[in-house]
């Protein structure tokens, strides 16, 4: 693949720094119990003058903020997470200029189902394609592997990050701004964390797609697997095959992978359970919608 060069004088022109600013400012203008937001005010007051200190910030080379980590309650996974808060001046504002002006290089060459924190391929997108693999290809979806990685964000060591956007651009300008950026890890809040997370993975989607496993529909959610085959033997290799490519990066699989065939147990993916011309809420998610409806009910009964 061609590495892409000279990014550098479109990551810092005008346009893509007021795009930045904008995009931004546009999900940021609002803090908790409607307070706005003083940064985004301070920016959009003249936003000519932050386009230009936000250049100047980047040439002179951008060091970014310390990182603020808080644990949050993951609903729909339910369990806690860490999750990392940048500074919004000038840290995402520096993350979206970047991003933007990578994301084709990024994109070139993605599997088409891979999924999660990519625009228009979000949870539905991913829901749709497996209820259509289901309903239409019963050969084709015999037997489902289900895995994900262990720890992934926590796992991924920068310098394999680093090696991998080497092989996709050719700017050493740019190429010294992620090395910045990716200096404390591939943190999970981190609006650049989840691309190169997708980009360090692109390789081993191909390797499934490619690799002689006969797998048949493959959808990929960040770090979580959906592979369907008509062949359990090749699944069985295409474990292993998995396994050893993510040793040779420092990653493994989660110990809890399971193959199975579709017929006696339904796939689960997206928060969804999926059979033959149906699908059905995944039984904790459906718990927590009851659950809310009920304070919903007795709230409304109060008044």
């Amino acid at each position: 693949m061609k590495r892409m060069n000279h990014i550098f004088e479109r990551l810092i022109s005008d346009d893509n720094l007021m795009l930045a600013l904008q995009e931004v400012n546009r999900t940021h203008r609002w803090l908790p119990r409607h307070k706005p937001n003083k940064t985004v005010a301070w920016v959009e007051l003249d936003m000519q003058a932050r386009v230009k200190e936000l250049r100047k910030i980047i040439e002179d080379g951008f060091m970014p903020t310390p990182i603020i980590k808080k644990r949050r309650w993951d609903r729909s996974a339910c369990k806690w997470r860490d999750i990392c808060e940048p500074a919004l001046w000038p840290d995402q504002y520096v993350h979206h200029a970047l991003i933007q002006v990578i994301e084709p290089v990024m994109m070139r060459g993605m599997d088409k189902y891979c999924c999660g924190s990519i625009r228009n391929r979000g949870i539905h997108y991913g829901m749709k394609a497996i209820e259509k693999w289901m309903e239409t290809d019963r050969k084709g979806t015999k037997y489902c592997f289900e895995c994900d990685i262990h720890h992934f964000y926590d796992s991924i060591k920068p310098k394999y990050v680093h090696d991998r956007m080497k092989q996709l651009i050719k700017d050493r300008r740019v190429l010294d701004l992620i090395e910045r950026i990716t200096h404390d890890g591939i943190q999970i809040g981190v609006y650049t964390s989840q691309w190169f997370a997708n980009t360090v993975l692109q390789p081993l989607d191909h390797m499934i797609r490619e690799g002689g496993f006969r797998v048949t529909h493959y959808l990929r959610y960040m770090d979580n697997f959906t592979i369907f085959s008509s062949n359990k033997r090749k699944l069985t290799k295409l474990r292993k095959a998995m396994e050893k490519w993510l040793d040779s990066r420092e990653l493994q699989l989660k110990s809890n992978w399971q193959i199975f065939p579709t017929d006696s147990r339904m796939p689960t993916a997206l928060g969804y359970r999926y059979g033959r011309g149906y699908t059905l809420l995944r039984k904790r998610n459906l718990l927590r919608v009851k659950r809310k409806l009920s304070r919903y009910y007795k709230k409304k009964k109060g008044k």
